[in-house]
């Protein structure tokens, strides 16, 4: 039998769903833009900004922070 494994609330099909594992990603906004943090539960990433960083890596375009100091993706 097999060990039937488990993943992780950032896995789940919705609209935080990023794609990448470990990092939530809101729904995007008018000009596409989403608001990045990292999975509490799994903690792959060590902070919000470590996720925006590798989220802007594998997806391109940039990150940085808002008015409100949450991360940001800008697709390229």
């Amino acid at each position: 039998m097999r060990a039937r494994r488990t993943c992780c609330v950032c896995q789940h099909a919705g609209t935080i769903n990023s794609g990448v594992r470990g990092i939530v990603a809101g729904p995007p906004d008018k000009l596409r833009r989403r608001h990045v943090e990292r999975c509490d539960a799994c903690e792959r990433f060590s902070s919000d900004e470590a996720a925006g960083l590798e989220y802007a890596r594998l997806k391109g375009g940039g990150c940085s922070y808002e008015q409100r100091q949450r991360v940001i993706w800008t697709p390229a």
